[in-house]
């Protein structure tokens, strides 16, 4: 500092006063004063709508409005986070993320559309959604952020598992979640892959609606060792078929959601009796259709009980 007085000795007041007043700060810098901090990066992912999603920071006040996106936030250690949920999610969340989901504050029924009013009072700064529910464009004029999961593939659920651990935070929680859940899902893949056949499969998930391609439900059938008639009847994600479609394309299994309707009553839709799942007996439920029906960590459990559906036999 003495020597930073002598340079400026003699110079104009106002000059050295300026000089004076540079040198204190060059050596409060000098002496380890905090500099100032740099503006923590924002978070952005496009989501499954190809939508930009922008945080300023990670979220830590989460609505969920379905349950896989529910299974999948409890999965990445989030369950304290959830601020608000569906009433579906409580009631259809199967085991073993079921228990946590007791007990979360409701904001109301997610379909066909939710209460504005009911998510934007629990204040959050991430709402997870699917498609299909009504008023999301109202939570956005509002400034809350809103993530669209509509995962087209298996491959894409793991996708979206990521795009849940970026804007909270868990990114590499959620690189660790998605390594364990691809390898047990190719673990039993390639069990079923061994086998010689791939009977055609159609699966009712009640009133003849069917998973078509694009889905992670046609995934999942062709990862059991089958072939989805679905995919081959519309384009559409989930179409409803007609019953003349399905007898003409004559599966060798035909699967139905129990939630949705009954092998006895499949077995009475007009020329059902006709294909040959039904001459070899293979009109049957799937035990837990939610494993197959939600794009989340349940998967697992979905591939097992489908792949002991179409092959039996393939499961050590």
């Amino acid at each position: 500092m003495q020597l930073l007085s002598h340079r400026v000795h003699g110079a104009p007041k106002r000059l050295s006063a300026l000089a004076v007043s540079a040198a204190i700060l060059m050596g409060a810098a000098a002496c380890g004063a905090p500099a100032a901090r740099a503006a923590p990066p924002t978070l952005q992912v496009r989501d499954d709508l190809g939508r930009l999603v922008t945080l300023a920071h990670p979220a830590h006040r989460i609505v969920v409005l379905q349950p896989s996106g529910f299974e999948i936030a409890d999965a990445l250690g989030l369950r304290k986070d959830i601020v608000g949920a569906s009433t579906a999610i409580p009631t259809y969340t199967p085991a073993p993320w079921k228990a946590a989901a007791e007990g979360l504050p409701s904001v109301g029924t997610a379909y066909p559309g939710i209460s504005v009013e009911q998510v934007a009072a629990r204040r959050p700064d991430l709402v997870i959604a699917t498609t299909g529910i009504s008023g999301l464009k109202g939570l956005e004029a509002l400034h809350i952020p809103v993530l669209i999961l509509n995962p087209q593939s298996v491959a894409a659920v793991y996708h979206d598992i990521q795009l849940v651990g970026t804007l909270t935070g868990t990114a590499s929680r959620a690189r660790t979640v998605v390594q364990r859940l691809q390898s047990q899902m190719d673990a039993l893949a390639a069990q079923a892959k061994r086998r010689p056949t791939r009977p055609l499969v159609f699966y009712d998930l009640g009133s003849l609606y069917t998973a078509g391609p694009h889905t992670f439900v046609s995934s999942l059938i062709q990862m059991a060792g089958g072939v989805n008639l679905g995919a081959r009847l519309s384009q559409a994600q989930y179409p409803q078929v007609t019953a003349e479609q399905v007898v003409a394309g004559d599966p060798a299994i035909i699967l139905v959601d129990p939630n949705a309707t009954s092998v006895a009553k499949e077995k009475q839709i007009a020329g059902f009796s006709t294909t040959e799942a039904a001459r070899t007996g293979r009109i049957e439920a799937v035990p837990n259709s939610a494993y197959v029906n939600e794009p989340s960590l349940g998967l697992v459990q979905g591939l097992t009980e489908l792949i002991r559906l179409i092959h039996p036999h393939a499961l050590k």
